[in-house]
């Protein structure tokens, strides 16, 4: 199961790097578990993304967790889902099923072009050059490297509640309090955005000062 800390974790390096993601779009390869942490960081975030997987079961299991808005089988179906987001500047996340290598071909072919481009493992020979070709153009690569925020006068703690009532109220005293304390635009968005991406969850992962 995908890590709400990892996930706070990478949406931080998300908003640390592009402080604005509304209206661009994410390329992510792969949706085993850090893919799916990956996915639910960038709809924190905001973006428009985009992940290619080609295992049907990762696809289900990413679908299933809620970590997708909407699992396609054709890059005219992810890019119809993802057109209007992006003009409107929502967040959403649409898993493209099938071989990535052939749908990063049939991108370069068409013009596609992302903001950035993201691999949750080493992409495979084919799968580089397409990609090389995108950052040519201007793809932003967002690096492992990315997630190192161990420089951060900060550190990750959790909050457990007995109940789903007693998580709502304290999700709202603990922003309340942190807003106060580390009044940082992404302490916001986090506490708005995450009891969406873990409903059922009765702890919340949350940055405080060191």
């Amino acid at each position: 199961m995908f890590s709400q800390t990892e996930t706070l974790r990478f949406f931080t390096a998300l908003q640390l790097h592009t402080a604005d993601w509304s209206g661009k779009l994410l390329l992510g390869l792969g949706l085993d578990e850090t893919g799916r942490t990956r996915a639910l960081a960038s709809l924190a975030a905001g973006a428009a993304s985009l992940f290619l997987e080609a295992d049907a079961k990762q696809l289900r299991e990413a679908n299933h967790q809620g970590c997708l808005t909407f699992a396609v089988t054709t890059l005219d179906e992810a890019l119809r889902a993802l057109k209007n987001e992006i003009r409107q500047g929502r967040g959403i996340t649409v898993g493209l099923a099938g071989d990535p290598a052939q749908w990063l071909r049939e991108m370069v072919e068409r013009g596609f072009l992302p903001y950035a481009v993201l691999a949750s493992e080493k992409p495979a020979e084919e799968e580089t050059a397409w990609l090389q070709t995108l950052q040519q153009w201007g793809s932003l690569p967002l690096p492992i490297a990315t997630l190192q925020l161990d420089s951060l006068p900060l550190r990750i703690t959790e909050d457990t509640a007995a109940t789903l009532q007693e998580r709502r109220a304290r999700d709202c005293e603990l922003r309340n309090h942190l807003l106060r304390e580390l009044p940082h635009p992404l302490q916001k968005r986090w506490f708005d955005t995450a009891p969406t991406l873990f409903p059922r969850s009765l702890s919340r992962a949350y940055w405080i000062a060191r």
